[in-house]
């Protein structure tokens, strides 16, 4: 599964290299809290203090990066390469707790996902994080491509809320975790996000990335002792 993950919080560096433009994402938030501030009368004690429109479009898009966890603010890309904010999670009424992930495999067999089939999107990130098991003990590990270059899981979103899909892992970390995001690579972008593509045509996209373009380093030990590296890794991006 997928429980947390990482985006770089480094907004010019991130439209850079995913070609992306995140204007319309970033002033649609700042203007959802400038409205959240008039409505609770905050907003006028700050006029004089707000800070420079790239400061703060800085400060919002990390708003949306950095760790991100269920239930938190994500940014997804939909078709026609446009960026939005969902909430990571999909409310189901009959649980306690939001879907985060759904699996790739049975998603054309479950009620909740099937009507969302034609409603599919790319969430990116820098990297993530899974626990291998120990015995009793769980280490945190975080998994990335190259250099930490974006990846985009594979999603799907209702307008509100997102859920990351999972397959199988990768065989090189296998031993880590059972399951992994599925990673959309950048030949299928197209195709994944078109929704005039039938679930049929694009299923076979929901796979992990290739053994060769992975690294990990567990948290809670040296990197220099634990870190994965390879200098055949190929870049993706």
């Amino acid at each position: 599964m997928c429980s947390q993950y990482q985006l770089i919080n480094d907004m010019n560096a991130f439209q850079a290299q995913l070609a992306i433009d995140l204007s319309d994402i970033i002033r649609k938030e700042a203007s959802d809290f400038a409205a959240d501030r008039d409505l609770d009368g905050r907003d006028a004690d700050r006029r004089d203090t707000e800070k420079p429109l790239e400061d703060a479009d800085q400060a919002t898009f990390e708003s949306l990066s950095g760790i991100r966890r269920p239930t938190d603010p994500v940014i997804v890309i939909l078709p026609g390469q446009k960026a939005a904010s969902r909430r990571w999670g999909l409310s189901v009424s009959t649980l306690n707790a939001p879907l985060i992930n759904a699996r790739a495999e049975t998603l054309d067999q479950k009620p909740t996902f099937r009507p969302l089939l034609d409603r599919r999107c790319l969430i990116p990130a820098t990297s993530w994080f899974e626990w291998r098991k120990d015995g009793r003990l769980k280490h945190k590990t975080r998994i990335t491509l190259p250099d930490h270059q974006p990846v985009l899981f594979a999603g799907l979103e209702n307008g509100r809320e997102a859920v990351i899909i999972t397959c199988a892992p990768a065989q090189a970390i296998s031993h880590i975790h059972d399951r992994m995001p599925a990673v959309i690579g950048p030949n299928h972008i197209a195709g994944w996000l078109d929704p005039v593509n039938g679930f049929d045509a694009v299923r076979h996209m929901l796979g992990p990335v290739p053994n060769h373009v992975l690294d990990w380093c567990e948290e809670d030990v040296p990197e220099k002792t634990n870190s994965r590296k390879r200098k055949d890794q190929i870049n993706l991006f």
